[in-house]
């Protein structure tokens, strides 16, 4: 029998950065009706998610996942586990959704989600490591009562490796707020003017973390050539990680260093897109990522590589224009297409803007997620 109380939901995050796993976390936190759940969130640091999270009166609890098989830490989850008594918990993540079927199960929690945001294949490890993760995921697909993909592209690739039933997985693909996201009231003046921008230059934007998956290298090899094209070219580069002193570097070695501007961990992800005149997504890989969603929102013309769930999203010179991965030439020839062509880039923004309208809202996610707890629950009774 469905609980007469609100249904207790634990969330396992397995970092603290503004990366995919985490915005789907928090815009589940932040929409999920209180009278119907109460929510905690297990955090792995302090850092932007835990604090967004306690802005809106989330209780996060610190748990770190390591990165290698530690006893002590799943007895630690267990007993989290026990104490927290959920009815539900949600796991972000390769490594965490190991932990949290295995203590799950063990501490004796009802219903066990893991969700998957990118392909295992996909993560910058040595191979000895991959097979050790894809170990831990076949036994996680067992253990499990539902593994969420956010991408048709993930749940193929899943199905593929594992052999497994397909009906145990679940795509819901991300969403993004219509109304935060709104080009007809947000304004980007202000993120301009914060870093002496005229409001005509010409400003392309990358939005994510630091690692090698986000090709942020390869956009930044691409503006020798677009800096060429268009002299007066400046690049904003939001958020944090692993490279930010190699890519710094290779500015500087580059003669770059005054055409990027290095703007941090920012919360502002709306105004700044406001501000963009392209947004860029150079990734290597990618499951369905919010930034291509955010940016589509906001009316502004991308230029994405063709990889996993992106493909899914877009069509090629309709809502955006893609290119191959690894491909700096091919990516400056298109970012260099929209700079000097305000009609494609106004075409391409509109067209982008209609689609998420149509198919990626927030609300359609949170229903989608909704109904799922809902059916595992009456499963569970």
């Amino acid at each position: 029998m469905k609980p007469m109380r609100p249904i207790r939901l634990l969330h396992i995050a397995e970092t603290a950065d503004r990366g995919g796993g985490e915005t789907y976390l928090f815009v589940l936190a932040d929409r999920l009706p209180r009278d119907r759940y109460v929510l905690s969130v297990f955090c792995p640091s302090e850092g932007l998610l835990p604090q967004r999270l306690r802005k809106i009166g989330i209780p996060v609890v610190p748990f770190e996942i390591p990165k290698l098989l530690s006893p002590a830490a799943l007895v630690r989850l267990i007993r989290l586990f026990q104490q927290h008594r959920p009815d539900i918990v949600q796991s972000h993540g390769a490594r965490t959704n190991f932990y949290a079927t295995l203590a799950g199960r063990w501490a004796r929690v009802p219903i066990i989600v893991c969700t998957i945001h990118n392909s295992l294949y996909d993560y910058p490890i040595s191979s000895i490591r991959r097979s050790l993760y894809l170990l831990g995921e076949r036994l996680t697909f067992a253990l499990s009562d539902r593994i969420v993909c956010v991408a048709d592209a993930l749940a193929q690739d899943l199905t593929k490796r594992s052999g497994r039933d397909p009906r145990k997985i679940q795509v819901i693909r991300n969403g993004v707020d219509l109304e935060a996201f709104d080009p007809k009231t947000v304004d980007g003046s202000t993120v301009r003017r914060e870093f002496g921008l005229e409001k005509d230059t010409p400003l392309i934007g990358i939005v994510g973390r630091m690692t090698p998956q986000k090709g942020h290298m390869d956009l930044l090899t691409a503006l020798v050539q677009i800096k060429a094209a268009v002299p007066t070219v400046r690049v904003l580069i939001v958020g944090d990680g692993p490279l930010r002193a190699e890519l710094v570097q290779f500015t500087r070695s580059r003669s770059l260093e005054d055409r990027c501007i290095f703007a941090g961990m920012r919360e502002d992800i709306p105004t700044i897109m406001g501000a963009l005149d392209v947004v860029a997504l150079p990734s290597l890989s990618e499951g369905l990522p919010f930034i291509l969603l955010e940016a589509m929102a906001m009316g502004k013309p991308v230029v994405a590589t063709r990889v996993n769930g992106i493909s899914e999203v877009v069509e090629d010179a309709v809502t955006a224009l893609l290119v191959p991965p690894r491909a700096p030439t091919m990516l400056a020839e298109a970012i260099i297409a929209l700079l000097i062509n305000q009609e494609l880039r106004s075409k391409l923004g509109a067209a982008a803007r209609q689609l998420v309208e149509r198919r990626f809202g927030l609300q359609r996610m949170i229903y989608e997620v909704e109904r799922l707890y809902k059916e595992l629950l009456y499963i569970a009774s």
